[in-house]
């Protein structure tokens, strides 16, 4: 009979590349007992019930759910020191630079109507499945990414991403952690939940 703590966890595929997966190694030297699974969810899969619990980024309402508040965000470009070095102003992005994400399409026009740009139409350029392949793109130099805490961290700390202007707009939708009310007390969630507010720095933050 199976007496470790199963826990199946359900989350977009660039949270996990970007932050979940490079911290995971901590989270089981803390927690050798859980068993961890990782399922894929985010903006494209449904929530499934198998889940114990889900990270996703929305506006905290999913019907049937509960959900706790992790973090907000902001939207900022970042791109290779190479790239950053041509661009002196907003205004010197072309729509060959402006990476996108597909199921995003507002984050440039949210960014660059702060930035004071008015760009002739709509904007395009490259388009990307997600926010982890755009910004491995922009690691690689193909133009410049909207990035968005915390799945740039990890590079900006490195070097290998920088963020060419200072202005910000918030993403308008946070991270949650979500699961069912029956979910309520599964040991594996609670586990889980205290592990993320020590890594998030024990309360939700605004990035």
């Amino acid at each position: 009979m199976r007496t470790t703590p199963v826990l199946t966890l359900g989350v977009g595929p660039s949270f996990a590349v970007r932050w979940l997966i490079p911290r995971l190694r901590g989270f089981y030297e803390q927690h050798p007992e859980i068993d961890v699974r990782l399922s894929t969810g985010g903006a494209i899969n449904p929530f499934r019930d198998d889940w114990t619990c889900g990270i996703l980024l929305g506006d905290g309402n999913w019907e049937g759910y509960e959900s706790e508040l992790l973090f907000t965000t902001d939207l900022f470009p970042v791109c290779s020191k190479a790239v950053a070095a041509r661009l002196s102003s907003p205004s010197k992005l072309t729509r060959q630079d402006m990476l996108q994400v597909s199921h995003s399409p507002e984050d440039w026009s949210l960014w660059l109507a702060a930035a004071g740009v008015k760009p002739r139409g709509k904007v395009h350029g490259p388009s990307f499945g997600n926010y982890a392949m755009a910004l491995q793109a922009a690691v690689d130099g193909i133009g410049v990414a909207i990035g968005l805490r915390p799945y740039v961290e990890d590079d900006m700390a490195r070097g290998r991403l920088v963020a060419p202007f200072s202005i910000t707009v918030p993403k308008k939708r946070a991270w949650y952690l979500v699961y069912r009310p029956f979910r309520r007390d599964d040991p594996g969630l609670a586990v889980l939940r205290a592990w993320l507010l020590e890594s998030l720095g024990s309360k939700p933050t605004s990035a």
